[in-house]
């Protein structure tokens, strides 16, 4: 397909991008030869991945899109750069030839991706396309990575990487020359309403379509005037605002009123003086992002509405936490285990050859029994210590029992180390923070407590493919929520209030980048735990029989 004719195939659906797509299809057909690497670049909301993406499926180039701020460290982007790839090429079962499905830095990735391209099956790939989308958005990323990233190209002759940036890069910014840049500029008042009414008018009952064909060119001015343009909204956001006012707007005419000034029909103006209040309250709420939508009024049996007191005591009463999907809840439980268990009892818990043993069990409910026999003589103590204030009623001849206090029972324990901490417990409670404190982890324990704690584990665990790359990716998104965090961040998000777990601000340098920190309650999580089958009690060492 010729790159005019991909224009024009693509300007229907996405209009005002005729340029741009004309520009990718010439570097990126299948019968020319291609640059190395291509740079495209924009602010947010200006269709560059929906453009690249339909370029490439337009021409029917091989290609594998990966979006890079799903990744959270570098090596998790490299792998998963591997991973597309063997997917797109149809080479996914063969993940153990190359690397093991696992890539550690750029060389390797070079090296593995030439093998991958050159021993293809079947018919030789002549140009594959590797698309990073968001790579100026990459976590943790080294100051090389982009350039190490645009050499993928030079080193392998069938690869073109194509980079979309979210910002306008700076001048040689990978360290080389002659790298094509195509520019998504921001779309112009003309084009932006130019692409709304593409889409035509929404549908109201009862509304004429001469009516509507009439009206709506204006409707749409006035919004992105009064709206749109101020805020530099972006077109999503126009097209949702424009659903929404459009039946209010029209409402006069849809319910018969009659215009003022004697006149027969309603007008734009006329309908814009009724319908003012709209680009005042409701238009400017309509750009309010929010989480939770807003319910309709409750009501009872009968039918009839709540009374304002009834409504006002209901709002008031105290919202349910949210909930997590399962695999989500999954990775977040396995993250909360991994901060509150100490790492040297991983082999008593987390073990397959222990925890499902009889040993192990009475192991963990030992450490749990000493836990509560901690704490009744801690509560002991201070029982008969507020009862030795008071004046003793009886003789000198009563008997002195020896009691079992605290510090005895610490320095029993002191050569296994199961103590508490002082987060979270009674007043007077002091130790090492080896239990109840939220620590750092390396992702590799976070990986191995998953499987440990997996209540629907597959049957042949040989035969099914790494999940690394999806535990990744939803550890990425707890973190957006500040549920993980990186442990350089806890001390911040302690004193800040993010999360109730107790974290300690004692991370040093080698934890940034590579250990992490769960940032939440424990209680929710152990609700949330319960719902997917998995009881927390049962895998902390601190928890009581």
């Amino acid at each position: 397909m010729l790159p005019v004719e991909v224009s024009r195939s693509l300007s229907p659906q996405w209009p005002c991008r005729e340029v741009q797509s004309r520009q990718l299809a010439s570097l990126l057909a299948s019968g020319v030869s291609s640059p190395s690497t291509i740079v495209v670049h924009g602010i947010s909301a200006t269709c560059k991945s929906t453009i690249v993406s339909n370029v490439l499926a337009r021409l029917e180039v091989p290609h594998a899109i990966v979006r890079s701020p799903e990744c959270i460290t570098g090596r998790h982007l490299l792998t998963k750069i591997l991973w597309a790839i063997l997917e797109a090429l149809g080479r996914k079962d063969e993940w153990e030839r190359f690397g093991k499905g696992r890539c550690e830095h750029v060389g390797s990735l070079a090296v593995l991706l030439g093998e991958c391209l050159v021993s293809s099956p079947g018919q030789a790939i002549g140009k594959f396309v590797l698309v990073l989308d968001g790579i100026d958005k990459q976590r943790e990323a080294p100051p090389t990575l982009l350039s190490a990233l645009a050499r993928l190209g030079e080193i392998i002759p069938s690869l073109s990487v194509v980079l979309i940036l979210s910002s306008t890069p700076r001048p040689l910014f990978l360290q080389s020359s002659g790298v094509p840049h195509i520019s998504f500029p921001p779309y112009t008042r003309k084009e932006s309403i130019a692409i709304i009414l593409a889409a035509g008018a929404p549908a109201v009952l009862s509304l004429p379509t001469e009516t509507s064909v009439r009206l709506y060119p204006q409707f749409v001015s006035a919004v992105y005037d009064s709206l749109v343009g101020p805020t530099a909204s972006s077109i999503p956001v126009f097209r949702k605002i424009c659903e929404k006012l459009w039946p209010q707007f029209v409402s006069p005419i849809t319910n018969g009123e009659t215009p003022p000034g004697g006149n027969e029909a309603w007008d734009f103006s006329r309908l814009l003086v009724k319908s003012r209040s709209l680009f005042r309250l409701q238009g400017e709420d309509a750009l309010v992002h929010r989480i939770v939508t807003e319910d309709a009024l409750p009501s009872t049996t009968d039918g009839s509405l709540f009374k304002p007191s009834s409504l006002l005591s209901a709002v008031s009463a105290p919202s349910p936490l949210p909930t997590l999907p399962y695999f989500a809840t999954l990775v977040l439980t396995s993250a909360y285990l991994a901060s509150h268990t100490p790492q040297r009892l991983d082999t008593i818990f987390f073990s397959k050859f222990s925890s499902s043993s009889l040993s192990a069990r009475n192991k963990r409910a030992h450490h749990r029994r000493r836990l509560k026999v901690l704490s009744q003589a801690q509560a002991a103590e201070d029982r008969e210590a507020s009862q030795a204030s008071k004046p003793s009623r009886r003789g000198k001849g009563k008997r002195t029992k020896t009691r079992i206090t605290k510090s005895i029972l610490e320095n029993a324990f002191a050569t296994t180390s199961a103590t508490t901490s002082a987060a979270g417990g009674g007043p007077g409670i002091t130790g090492p923070s080896t239990i109840l404190t939220a620590r750092p982890f390396p992702l590799e324990r976070l990986l191995a407590i998953y499987h440990a704690i997996d209540p629907n584990p597959p049957a042949n665990s040989l035969r099914v493919a790494a999940i690394s790359d999806a535990i990744y990716a939803e550890l990425a998104t707890l973190r957006r929520l500040r549920l993980v965090v990186p442990a350089a961040g806890r001390a911040s998000g302690s004193r800040m209030g993010l999360g109730s777990a107790g974290v300690n601000s004692g991370n040093t340098t080698a934890d940034v980048g590579e250990k992490w920190c769960v940032n939440v309650s424990g209680d929710w999580v152990g609700e949330m735990a319960k719902g997917i089958g998995v009881e927390v009690g049962e895998w902390l060492a601190g928890g009581l029989d």
